[in-house]
């Protein structure tokens, strides 16, 4: 299956170092742990194992349009991740390691979990999209070298470059 996610330059270096990488659980908030177990344990059930790790989320495609890629990432990360550094990589992984899943569906059932009574208690775990601007999302249980088909640096969009620059708690020491 062809993937891409955006991942921390560590990240990049762990596989580099070691050949894979699995996520930990300090990265993710404590208000999100559940949800993200939740994941876990639907992966478990499907014969996907994370070990004692959270998911490694991706998108499926190549990663090649500019557009989706761009608003997927505005869309996730924050200024200040942006500003560690953000790497793109397309990947090919085996289908019997992935689990994908409606990203609406997802928000809806964290919104629930963090306590918006709008959301919904019970995941949707069928990858069925829910609206005309849903998408799929796809879980991992790990990032593997051999995985990897392009690894680059993903640079900021230049408006949010520019917050970046004005920011003096976001832009280091070094500028």
């Amino acid at each position: 299956m062809r993937l891409w996610t955006l991942q921390a330059p560590e990240v990049v270096a762990a596989v580099r170092a070691s050949g894979r990488y699995r996520a930990d659980w300090d990265l993710v908030s404590s208000n999100f742990r559940p949800t993200f177990r939740a994941m876990t344990d639907e992966m478990a059930r499907r014969g996907i194992d994370c070990g004692d790790a959270p998911p490694v989320w991706c998108w499926p495609g190549r990663g090649l349009r500019r557009t989706p890629v761009r608003r997927t990432a505005n869309a996730l990360l924050g200024e200040h991740e942006w500003a560690h550094g953000r790497w793109l990589l397309k990947l090919r992984v085996p289908e019997a390691v992935t689990l994908s899943t409606s990203y609406s569906a997802w928000n809806d059932h964290l919104a629930y979990t963090l306590g918006d009574p709008y959301g919904t208690a019970e995941m949707d775990w069928s990858g069925r999209l829910h609206t005309d601007w849903d998408e799929r999302q796809v879980t991992i249980p790990e990032l593997r070298a051999e995985w990897i088909v392009r690894a680059r640096p993903y640079p900021p969009d230049a408006e949010t470059a520019a917050r970046i620059a004005a920011d003096p708690l976001l832009r280091g020491p070094e500028q």
